[in-house]
């Protein structure tokens, strides 16, 4: 009887038919992530042309310049900055705030003005972007800061002072522009 010999594949065979065929399924990736790139650059999107039927109630709100706000250092009462304002200072401008926006110029924000200083409560309810909120007694001292207020929340966020005034800027601006309790407020109204 013939010895019959067990023939094993050679390991390094298996490994370079695998790596073959990973190379294989590497390059058709590769030109297909560079063709989809190259028909995403040369097609743009068709928008359908929008009638003025269709603009309804679900249309962002444009920002309105009512005037100029300025904060003073606590200290020196110098200017630190400035932002042009949008004034709600009557019911249902103050409900309304700055809801449904799904942006907001960095030099621009909302000036909440009340008849009266006590202590106030807002939330971000349809509020789509994220807000530092300052409450300001009547004497236009910031007396509370809450910075990059979470969109959409119905949590309470609570003055625990009496304020007259608040503001609404973009998320991140006190940090930006280091405004801190203490700080004061002036502005004009052009309305």
């Amino acid at each position: 009887m013939s010895e019959q010999k067990k023939i094993h594949p050679n390991p390094e065979d298996k490994i370079s038919k695998f790596s073959s065929a990973r190379k294989l399924l590497l390059v058709a990736f590769i030109v297909a992530l560079i063709g989809g790139g190259i028909y995403w650059l040369t097609h743009e999107e068709e928008t359908p042309p929008s009638s003025p039927a269709m603009k309804t109630s679900a249309e962002e709100p444009a920002f309105k310049k009512e005037g100029t706000l300025y904060f003073l250092n606590q200290d020196s009462q110098d200017t630190i900055t400035r932002i042009a304002i949008e004034v709600a200072d009557n019911e249902q401008e103050r409900e309304q705030g700055l809801m449904n926006r799904s942006q907001m110029a960095d030099s621009a924000g909302m000036l909440f003005i009340f008849k009266e200083a006590k202590p106030r409560s807002f939330w971000m309810k349809n509020t789509k972007i994220p807000l530092d909120i300052m409450y300001i007694g009547t004497d236009k001292e910031i007396v509370m800061i809450y910075k990059s207020v979470m969109p959409y929340s119905t949590q309470s966020i609570p003055s625990y002072k009496e304020a007259q005034y608040v503001v609404e800027v973009n998320g991140g601006y006190t940090t930006t522009h280091n405004i801190k309790e203490g700080d004061h407020v002036s502005f004009e109204i052009i309305r």
